[in-house]
């Protein structure tokens, strides 16, 4: 005698059902995810996409001032978070831009900002270190704005001391936060004007 299928209860199918969507969605979320970051990384060394994100993050001059080209972009558009990466050929001395474009109302103040780099202090594709001193604090401009920022010594883990820049610059009308840092190679002095010059070609942010 055969036994009579049943079926199953309404909630088991739907918890099926439920089971299923979320793992769909799962897997196409992953996708996507890592279809985006195959993008950024694709897009990171594209010198044309580089002038693009340099637009997005303030009026760079095009093209760049004599001695300076682009090194790479991460463009993370769902964070609304560019980095750019300039570098001056001559004395192998990179700037790196962190802009948020999408700032809220009471986003961080600048001030507040440059005293929370200090306590970071500067991490670069090569190296992380500390400010232990320092040396000068002041504004510059930008346009019709300023960037406050602050020069000091820093050291590594492994006790190598470098000199190194830090700037921040808000614009609320913008809403845009643009964090600056360059560093200098261990044992040298930074190159201020490096930083500077570049930073003068922008007309504003």
């Amino acid at each position: 005698m055969k036994k009579e299928k049943r079926s199953l209860p309404l909630w088991s199918k739907s918890l099926i059902a439920l089971v299923f969507i979320g793992v769909a969605g799962f897997l196409y979320a992953s996708t996507q995810i890592i279809l985006e970051f195959r993008t950024i990384s694709l897009r990171s060394t594209d010198k044309a996409y580089m002038a693009v994100c340099a637009q997005k993050i303030a009026s760079f001059p095009q093209p760049l001032p004599e001695g300076y080209e682009y090194t790479y972009d991460l463009d993370f558009d769902w964070f609304n978070v560019v980095l750019l990466v300039v570098e001056h050929v001559p004395n192998k001395q990179k700037i790196y831009f962190i802009c948020h474009l999408n700032d809220s109302a009471d986003a961080v103040a600048a001030k507040e900002l440059l005293d929370r780099f200090y306590d970071i202090g500067i991490t670069t594709e090569s190296t992380t270190c500390k400010f232990t001193d320092v040396k000068t604090k002041g504004e510059l401009d930008l346009g019709s704005e300023k960037m406050l920022y602050m020069t000091g010594l820093l050291k590594d883990n492994n006790g190598r001391v470098y000199e190194g820049l830090v700037g921040c610059i808000r614009n609320v009308d913008k809403k845009k936060t643009l964090l600056v840092w360059s560093l200098s190679e261990p044992g040298k002095k930074l190159k201020l004007d490096v930083c500077t010059n570049l930073l003068k070609s922008l007309p504003s942010l």
